[in-house]
């Protein structure tokens, strides 16, 4: 659980840093409208203003682990849609990484399969190189 709080905390704070487009969207609106705005965004093929959306709600709402998720996987998503690869597997692999740093039943459950489906919608070739480079930056160094 120590690990889940961890990896939360250092997202929130990137996700804090590098998005400048969120204070555009209005403050009143919950994690629910958010999330409706960005899936219509999405839905208008507007990715730019979908991920702005799904940003805010990872910014303000992420500490609720079930909203972070959600929005993670709609980011990740968009990143699909749009062809942003390392985006999408970036996001589907920071969520299945959540679950499994997280006891049985922490976390709901269609949003890992969603994330594993997400992963296997990566261009075959686009998908190993992402893992190569993934798996070559979690390895140490020989010294």
């Amino acid at each position: 659980m120590k690990k889940l709080i961890l990896i939360l905390s250092v997202t929130l704070i990137f996700s804090a840093i590098s998005c400048k487009t969120t204070s555009e969207i209005p403050t009143d609106l919950t994690a629910s409208q958010l999330i409706q705005k960005g899936q219509d965004a999405f839905s208008n093929d507007d990715y730019k203003l979908a991920e702005n959306y799904y940003t805010a709600v990872i910014k303000r709402y992420g500490t609720n682990t079930e909203i972070y998720i959600e929005a993670k996987y709609e980011l990740g998503h968009t990143y699909l849609k749009s062809k942003n690869y390392e985006g999408a597997y970036s996001a589907f692999s920071e969520i299945l990484e959540l679950y499994e740093y997280s006891s049985v039943g922490d976390l709901p459950p269609s949003f890992k399969k969603l994330a594993q489906i997400g992963i296997k919608k990566i261009p075959a070739e686009r998908l190993s190189r992402l893992q190569k480079s993934d798996s070559a930056t979690i390895q140490p160094a020989n010294n």
